[in-house]
């Protein structure tokens, strides 16, 4: 009668070591997919967060409007204002605030970006004409922006840290828009972001014109949605 043959110890041990050699390879491929996955989809949001911001401060200068308004003490601040000071910002007066509820309120708004910490906000307010407890609404835009430098061409075709320009008085410095913006965003991941955008050509409003009826109480959305 034949002897039946199985494997031997040693043939067991080596198949064991082979299918173990094939599970790590396996794994390990597996791993490395799943890790650049992951890496892949967090550069898709932080490129799609910066998109989205520079698309919504675009469309805040395009839609610029000349109409000034009252700070909570009174007085006329320009329909565009850009500081230049430690921490460079740019506050406006925009058209097209989009009002679906049809609420009573102003079809213009008035937003402010600034950099705050590495936080690139866009600021805004549910009214024109402040009151002494109008507070704005935050939106965090940006992250990892390290600096803001802000430019505007006048028209004589001078770039200029501030706006209005200097010795500019009257209707001109409440009204006067600049030509163009450059916007310069120094970011941890992209480096040096530059932005220049030609303004459109708006008639000045009246500076005692008065302001749309509104309801400083009720919250209300910004026209801009930041957050996916």
């Amino acid at each position: 009668m034949r002897r039946a043959r199985g494997f031997t110890l040693l043939e067991l041990l080596i198949a064991i070591a082979i299918f173990a050699l094939l599970g790590l390879a396996t794994y390990r491929m597996l791993t490395g997919v799943l890790r650049t996955d992951s890496v892949t989809l967090n550069h898709e949001l932080q490129l799609r967060e910066l998109v989205r911001a520079i698309a919504a401060f675009e469309r805040d200068l395009l839609q610029v409007t000349a109409r000034p308004v009252r700070d909570p003490f009174g007085d006329f601040l320009p329909a565009l204002r850009g500081e230049a000071d430690e921490v460079a910002a740019v506050e406006l007066s925009r058209a097209g605030w989009r009002n679906p509820l049809g609420r009573n309120r102003a079809s213009l708004q008035r937003v402010r970006w600034q950099l705050s910490g590495e936080q690139w906000q866009r600021r805004y307010w549910n009214v024109l004409d402040q009151a002494q407890d109008s507070q704005p609404q935050v939106q965090q835009a940006l992250d990892g922006v390290t600096a803001m430098h802000l430019r505007y061409l006048d028209g004589d075709g001078s770039w200029l840290d501030s706006w209005p320009p200097a010795g500019t008085t009257g209707e001109a410095q409440l009204t006067g828009l600049p030509r163009a913006v450059e916007l310069v965003l120094e970011h941890r991941r992209y480096g040096e972001l530059r932005r220049l955008l030609p303004l459109p050509d708006v008639r000045p409003e009246g500076v005692a014109q008065a302001s749309e009826a509104q309801s400083p109480d009720e919250p209300e959305d910004s026209g801009e949605v930041l957050e996916p």
